[in-house]
């Protein structure tokens, strides 16, 4: 009985394997296995492992400058960056502090020799780490003891866009451990009610007149005039004020519960919202009493304006008034300008 000859390669494999093979035999299944295995050569692609890597077919077929699809596998740096971008964009608020006095402008002075412009500089500081923790970016009119002019300041905040200023003083009188915020006033428009409480340090400038003909043909033409700057933003600034007097009285017993309307001079040509706010007092004989209201300040301050909703995207530089006099860098030392801090 003859056996059946073996059909398919596997078989005939195995039935040769049985007899001894010719050089001529075992060089044919030789090149016949490599045939087999050898798989069709793709364009200089590089050697893959046996199993199929998805993520790795993505990354060589999708340049990395496409948009990931479904079935990428990006590393988690590559995830987390983009987040980190938005919501630093969706921040977008500069908060300004203002250290009153500086330099030679020592501002109120205690008994035991302490200056109010070195008090101010300190809580300045301190609000800004609290407000900074909230990735807000903030600025400081002076990091030392220099004295930028009024309009040097001002000219620092509206060169900005979506700022505010916040500007600190230390009175020389009033309950000690009490805190007031301040919004603009001005001196043409109809006097606001009674505000108890207000010290007074914080010092009105020269009254401005009321605007002629001149800043009414300004005004057509979308120019803002310096010495009016802060007459848009008065509604805003009250807010703010309210907001950061909230916090302070919360703080600071015996604070007013509202803030008070002033014609605080430092406010009146910012084109921006912008508060005083004034410690109480410079007059003590235990400096560390001062040093105590650093915090709570900073935390007031943080406070108000996390919760203030801010007018976003106004309008930056273009339609910012210009100052009278070119200012030089607003952090460095400059003439006071007339008018008493």
């Amino acid at each position: 009985m003859k056996t059946p000859a073996p059909s398919g390669i596997l078989d005939n494999m195995r039935d040769t394997m049985r007899r001894p093979l010719s050089q001529a035999t075992l060089a044919a299944l030789t090149m016949a296995g490599v045939a087999l295995l050898t798989p069709p050569i793709r364009s200089q692609q590089p050697p893959r492992n046996n199993r199929i890597q998805p993520g790795t077919i993505f990354q060589l077929q999708v340049p990395s400058t496409s948009v990931p699809q479904q079935n990428s596998f990006p590393s988690s740096n590559t995830a987390q960056a983009p987040a980190s971008a938005a919501s630093e964009e969706g921040l977008g608020i500069t908060v300004v502090l203002d250290p009153a006095h500086g330099g030679a402008d020592f501002g109120a002075r205690g008994p035991t020799g302490l200056a109010e412009s070195e008090v101010v500089l300190d809580f300045a500081r301190a609000a800004r780490i609290a407000l900074e923790a909230q990735r807000l970016r903030v600025l400081l009119t002076r990091e030392g003891n220099q004295d930028p002019s009024f309009n040097n300041r001002s000219a620092m905040v509206n060169g900005l866009r979506n700022a505010v200023l916040i500007t600190l003083h230390v009175s020389s009188s009033g309950p000690v451990g009490t805190a007031r915020a301040y919004y603009y006033v001005f001196p043409s428009d109809p006097a606001p009610a009674a505000n108890p409480g207000a010290s007074g340090t914080i010092r009105p400038g020269q009254t401005s007149p009321p605007p002629n003909s001149a800043s009414q043909g300004a005004a057509r033409s979308n120019l803002i005039e310096w010495d009016h700057a802060q007459r848009s933003s008065v509604e805003f600034s009250r807010q703010l004020a309210t907001l950061a007097q909230t916090e302070l009285l919360r703080r600071f017993k015996g604070s007013p519960a509202a803030p008070i309307a002033a014609p605080v001079r430092q406010l009146r040509t910012i084109a921006a919202p912008a508060i005083a706010i004034e410690l109480s007092s410079i007059d003590v004989t235990d400096a560390k009493r001062l040093d105590q209201m650093a915090q709570p300040l900073a935390e007031a301050i943080g406070r108000a304006v996390a919760e203030f909703h801010y007018p976003v995207n106004t309008p930056a530089a273009p339609n910012a008034p210009a100052a009278p006099n070119a200012p030089a860098a607003p952090n460095a030392p400059a003439a006071p300008a007339n008018g008493a801090h």
